[in-house]
């Protein structure tokens, strides 16, 4: 919308106002907005934080340089620290050659627990005793299913 005022845009809380409007493909949008008469929006007196002061990154989102909450790596006043791997932080070696993460399952590697369990569960379709049952049944249903839908 178009407010009609000089500055940061924004409309005081019960501020009485006027304006013009269009129906677009986005619906009725104003096209001016003004005080009444005409005159300038007195605004709201609340202003947007600059964008070093604005409210903190949510849970999780840390520096990557210090692990601190309260900031980013680029405003971090220590030094660059050592690089750590990502699975089990040791600062030996990096994610792609941890010896922890090579000792699980190939098929869990970074996979979350409940994925694992689901897929453990649905595996057993992959064994050789299933694999023929799977078979024999595609032998025996085949005319009996539609046209286009198979096993």
């Amino acid at each position: 919308s178009k407010l009609h005022m000089e500055g940061f845009r924004s409309l005081k809380e019960g501020e009485a106002v006027e304006f013009t409007f269009k129906k677009s493909s986005k619906g009725l949008e104003s096209i001016r907005v003004t005080g009444p008469g005409g005159v300038f929006c007195i605004g709201s007196e609340r202003r947007p934080k600059g964008k070093n002061l604005q409210k903190r990154r949510s849970k999780g989102d840390r520096c990557y340089n210090c692990g601190g909450l309260d900031h980013h790596a680029k405003e971090c006043k220590l030094p660059p620290q050592p690089k750590k791997c990502h699975f089990c932080q040791s600062i030996a070696h990096m994610v792609a050659s941890c010896p922890i993460k090579a000792q699980q399952s190939p098929s869990s590697q970074g996979k979350p627990a409940y994925f694992r369990e689901e897929e453990e569960m649905h595996s057993s379709s992959l064994l050789p005793e299933t694999r023929e049952f799977h078979q024999d049944q595609k032998a025996s249903t085949r005319d009996s299913q539609p046209r286009g839908w198979q096993l």
